[in-house]
């Protein structure tokens, strides 16, 4: 199957204690959704998320086998879009710089093709205009039970973030019982609008970056 390098796209992600999720925008005009293809690897079993590196799972052994430049990797996610003509684009292609897991009873990390909720008010070239988003949610595995672990970043090539500006960074794990759960709904109503606001920042400069672009090769 040929392969084709792979190409830039816009990519949002976020984090909360128990998993990290990455988004990636792109357009159905020049992908079709039914051509997306989302392949995780490395992953821990469920019962193994509390051993970080695994009991004889297969993390062991991609841990020795990979590295990207001078970090460990401790797995990988490749996202591609399929043609009829036995063709793959790579989308997006990078090494995680944790270990994550599979959610239980399932033997592999599943993916949502989600509306970005942008509208293409600026007439940005179909090809360049991000209608939708494949969301990736990676469960993080940890060395022990209780334990919570901040990433600084999703995959090993991205910038780092301070995670000690991390809102909930300080909050006990014991802490978050009944209250937590009562005010779930008006903190997942504000993350929603909080990625909202950051994925249309992220489009916008996108677009200047490809109208920039597009007057170069003029």
């Amino acid at each position: 199957r040929k392969i084709q390098p792979p190409i830039h796209l816009p990519i949002y992600w976020s984090q909360d204690r128990y998993a990290v999720t990455l988004r990636l925008g792109f357009s159905t005009n020049q992908f079709p959704s039914r051509t997306i293809r989302v392949k995780v690897v490395g992953a821990l079993k469920y019962e193994d998320r509390h051993s970080a590196v695994g009991s004889g799972s297969m993390m062991t052994d991609y841990i020795s086998k990979q590295k990207d430049g001078d970090n460990p990797s401790f797995g990988s996610v490749t996202i591609v879009s399929t043609s009829g003509s036995d063709q793959e684009t790579v989308l997006f292609s990078g090494s995680l710089p944790r270990p994550i897991h599979l959610n239980q009873d399932e033997d592999e990390v599943e993916f949502e093709i989600e509306n970005s909720g942008i509208t293409n008010d600026n007439d940005t070239a179909k090809e360049f205009y991000c209608d939708r988003f494949v969301s990736i949610t990676m469960p993080k595995a940890v060395p022990m039970h209780g334990l919570v672990l901040w990433w600084d970043c999703p995959i090993i090539s991205f910038p780092k973030i301070d995670v000690s500006s991390i809102q909930d960074r300080h909050v006990p794990t014991h802490s978050l019982g009944s209250e937590a759960k009562s005010s779930s709904i008006s903190k997942d109503t504000a993350k929603k609008e909080a990625f909202q606001k950051a994925w249309d920042e992220a489009h916008e400069m996108f677009r200047e970056k490809m109208k920039k672009k597009e007057k170069q090769e003029i």
